[in-house]
């Protein structure tokens, strides 16, 4: 199974940078692994921006291949435990899923076109996380996940 991980932009924080580097390479001595980075549309004003979350979203859905299983990280999506995720992931594994594309929206979140299609609507937290941390988190429980599925040590 591949993993493919979708944002507009890349992470601007050292401290991102070099932990996503580092799990990045990780997940990719054990499977697939592939990070993908739609451009980041700079927001003009305070609040929602409608129209530079549209077109992030259109890049965003260019970059995302027809056959992948979507799990888009969503502030209203369902909340997983470790446990839980490496389940999913299994289950995914099982029946055969052969990409699993997990999406980031920008600051303004996603559009409905996105979230339609998404197979799975996953919460990192009900805490708002900055959109760097989130990124690090999402690739620290997917090597998490990978490692517990493989019997290697890292969960202890």
């Amino acid at each position: 199974m591949r993993l493919v991980v979708v944002a507009p932009g890349r992470p601007t924080h050292p401290a991102a940078i070099a932990w996503c580097a580092d799990f990045q390479e990780r997940i990719a001595r054990m499977v697939p692994f592939e990070r993908r980075a739609g451009r980041a549309i700079r927001r003009t004003r305070a609040g929602v921006d409608a129209a530079a979350r549209t077109k992030e979203c259109d890049g965003i859905l260019e970059l995302i291949p027809p056959q992948s299983h979507v799990v888009l990280l969503d502030v209203v999506g369902q909340g997983q435990s470790s446990d839980q995720l490496l389940s999913w992931l299994t289950a995914r594994a099982d029946q055969g899923v052969r990409e699993i594309c997990c999406v980031l929206g920008g600051p303004d979140g996603v559009d409905d076109r996105v979230r339609a299609r998404a197979q799975l609507r996953l919460s990192l937290s009900a805490m708002t996380l900055p959109h760097d941390l989130a990124e690090v988190v999402l690739l620290e429980q997917l090597y998490r996940a990978l490692t517990r599925q493989k019997g290697l040590p890292y969960h202890r």
